[in-house]
């Protein structure tokens, strides 16, 4: 329950922190036909560790430790006001034993979000979402088995006021002990 209640309250810190260097209040324009830019990120201890925009810009992030929680970040921003972002994730690992070899994938439940508005409200330019993770958290194998690598792997999708989309391909951050 103690480490849950300290997920808890980083996640609150850095809710109140993440977010206020790209986002900015506009204005809903009566028509947009550009759609917005996804953004995949990697946010740790106040710091950006990767971060990439659009649809053809991977992000491949490796970790150090598999015991420190990082936050991953799917946004979207838009100069007319982002209206919903939508989080795809899962998680691999390989597992061997020998000559043997065992790789398993999880798909984790989306995350959305979304503001109201429309034309003519004033809104946030981006949208966020993304969970705490610690990739040691799925780095569990069987028993008799060595883990030779796991990652936690999302896409981006922004949706501005107008249906206008973007996704943002896989990103990922892994671990090789």
């Amino acid at each position: 329950m103690k480490r849950w209640r300290q997920g808890a309250g980083l996640l609150a810190l850095v809710m109140a922190v993440v977010g206020c260097d790209y986002f900015y209040d506009v204005t809903v324009p009566a028509s947009d036909s550009t759609p917005p830019v996804a953004w995949a990120a990697v946010y740790r201890a106040e710091v950006y560790e990767a971060i990439t925009g659009g649809t053809q810009t991977p992000l491949s992030f490796e970790v150090a430790d598999p015991n420190l929680y990082y936050l991953v970040i799917a946004a979207g921003t838009d100069a007319g006001g982002t209206k919903k972002v939508t989080m795809n994730h899962e998680f691999t690992r390989t597992c061997v034993q020998g000559d043997l070899g065992q790789n398993t994938s999880g798909l984790l439940a989306p995350f959305v979000d979304t503001q109201s508005g429309s034309v003519g409200s004033t809104v946030s330019n981006g949208v966020w979402t993304g969970p705490l993770v610690r990739l040691s958290d799925y780095a569990t194998c069987n028993p008799g088995w060595t883990l030779q690598y796991v990652a936690y792997e999302w896409t981006a999708t922004a949706e501005d006021f107008h249906g206008n989309t973007a996704t943002h391909g896989w990103a990922r951050m892994y671990w090789t002990p």
